[in-house]
């Protein structure tokens, strides 16, 4: 069962609260209503604004970090498996020579999200092997965008908040901490764990489940 995320809620670590920023489902709504708005309404740039519509359902749907989401190519969206390698920003070195290498996790494919994806990929004629970059823009240029949708929608938009309502979303719908902890790319399971500290959650119900 899927829980609603409310607005004003807190994340607590460490016997003090530490304010972490995430969307409330409504905001989310609003945030997806004023782009297909723009879609509709600005016509001469409406390629951009789907851009958009689609890189916020990858940021939505994969709690993958900004620059990360910005390097995905069609190629790395697999429909056979329902699935997406995601490049992960801190790479690591191979133990015997040294030698930098890239390291990818895999996500799971969100239905809502393979749907936007299919649709760009038609409206756009592009390849689902194409080695092209979804996203040709840089971090800047997608930070100006979601200010003047902050603007226009009157609470805090940015990238980063995606993968927090990302994670908040998935400890309420009860996704186990390793598990996120993968989705998420976090090298420790103890990053992971500051999502389960959200005020007001009643984890009696987990008690239960230990023998």
């Amino acid at each position: 069962m899927a829980f609603p995320v409310p607005k004003n809620m807190m994340i607590q670590s460490s016997g003090r609260s530490l304010s972490i920023d995430f969307f409330s489902d409504e905001e989310v709504q609003k945030i997806f209503h004023e782009i297909s708005e723009k879609i509709n309404i600005d016509k001469r740039r409406s390629d951009k604004h789907k851009r958009y519509f689609l890189l916020v359902q990858f940021l939505y749907r994969t709690g993958g970090r900004i620059d990360e989401v910005l390097l995905v190519k069609p190629a790395d969206v697999n429909l056979a498996t329902n699935s997406i390698k995601l490049k992960t920003l801190k790479q690591g070195k191979d133990k015997k020579t040294g030698i930098q290498k890239e390291k990818y996790r895999i996500i799971p494919l969100h239905s809502d999200l393979r749907d936007a994806y299919m649709q760009y990929l038609i409206e756009e004629n592009m390849s689902q092997k194409s080695e092209d970059p979804l996203f040709p823009m840089s971090r800047q240029v997608v930070d100006v965008y979601f200010k003047k949708m902050q603007e226009n929608l009157g609470f805090k938009i940015h990238a980063h908040k995606f993968r927090h309502t990302f994670a908040v979303k998935a400890i309420m719908d009860n996704v186990p901490l390793n598990i996120l902890q993968q989705w998420l790319g976090h090298s420790s399971v103890f990053t992971t764990s500051i999502y389960t500290q959200i005020t007001g959650m009643d984890t009696s119900e987990f008690m239960g489940r230990v023998r």
